[in-house]
């Protein structure tokens, strides 16, 4: 049995939940608190030495980082597959998945410490505002590059760059840069993905009643 370490809203864990589900495994959920410091637990900690999520432990293999941890799944359950068969449009899949890990989560990040970690009188509306245009500019870069024709992110089948891209593009908008009619292709992206079992399965357990 595959068990899946992670924290309710963390775009990382629900990287890795989104492809638990596409993949249809079966897995046991272990939902961390961090307001409990479960997440700096010893017993995490064994699992995930810098105390974060996810983490996942599978027939005695235990891995920490999201990027190791969708790599496995891929490998050790290849169907069905979220990485497409010609090596050019796999690499652009990695490609998309790097976008939105590194350069989409850094300029997130900004935002994230004013709007959800700093109280709201002590906030710096300037550096709020700018770091929400920078991950604006972000978002319709991905509009840019989205193929226009296709259903997803990676052409006409689901790839690891939708499961990752998603949980992101969901959080900026809690953290108030939604799509709007700049970028229609990510809108109808989402909804697409939005309809998905998969979808409902993840959903962050604190967003359905925050």
């Amino acid at each position: 049995m595959i068990h899946f370490y992670y924290g309710s809203g963390s775009p990382y864990s629900w990287r890795v939940q989104l492809a638990l589900e596409e993949k249809g495994l079966r897995y046991e959920r272990v939902l961390l608190s961090f307001a409990k410091g479960e997440h700096r637990s010893p017993e995490h900690l064994a699992r995930s030495p810098h105390g974060k999520v996810p983490a996942l432990t599978d027939d005695g293999v235990t891995l920490y980082e999201s990027t190791a941890i969708v790599e496995y799944l891929e490998e050790r359950y290849p169907e069905p597959a979220l990485l497409p068969r010609d090596a050019a449009a796999r690499a652009r899949v990695r490609i998309e998945e790097i976008e939105a890990v590194l350069y989409f989560g850094d300029a997130f990040g900004a935002v994230a410490r004013q709007a959800f970690f700093t109280p709201p009188e002590r906030r710096d509306a300037a550096a709020l505002e700018s770091a929400r245009r920078d991950v604006r500019t972000r978002l319709q870069a991905l509009e840019a590059r989205a193929p226009r024709r296709a259903a997803f992110l990676g052409g006409d089948t689901l790839t690891r760059a939708d499961v990752t891209w998603l949980p992101f593009v969901e959080l900026a908008a809690r953290g108030g840069v939604d799509l709007d009619a700049e970028t229609p292709w990510l809108r109808a992206w989402r909804d697409r993905m939005r309809a998905r079992p998969s979808y409902t399965a993840s959903y962050p357990p604190h967003w359905r009643t925050g």
